[in-house]
């Protein structure tokens, strides 16, 4: 998923899955070819190389209104898991606000 023009998003992903895997004690992650969804019971988020310079982080946030810089998939509509992201340019992007909204993601799984 991390090599040729994507190779400089590794660290990125690094951080999320660190991230993503301390946000709780049932945290854990099954890595598939494209995306790397974390898990509680269910799938509460997901780290997706989306294009050459962009990780979208995804949340299980049910109908919630995004605020901030959370952005509305359209996933609820469509019944879909993931129904916002948050995109991840630089590791400055990895703030406060991400770490919130892995943790709601993690206790709506409950």
């Amino acid at each position: 998923m991390y090599s040729g023009p994507k190779a400089h998003l590794k660290q990125f992903y690094d951080a999320l899955l660190k991230l993503g895997l301390k946000v709780g004690k049932e945290a854990k992650a099954c890595p598939c070819q494209t995306i790397v969804p974390l898990y509680r019971n269910h799938v509460f988020a997901q780290i997706k190389p989306t294009t050459n310079s962009r990780i979208d982080l995804g949340f299980a946030l049910g109908d919630m209104k995004p605020t901030g810089r959370l952005i509305d998939t359209g996933g609820f509509a469509k019944k879909d898991r993931i129904t916002h992201r948050i995109p991840i340019t630089a590791l400055s992007d990895i703030d406060d606000e991400v770490k919130h909204w892995l943790k709601v993601a993690y206790d709506r799984d409950v």
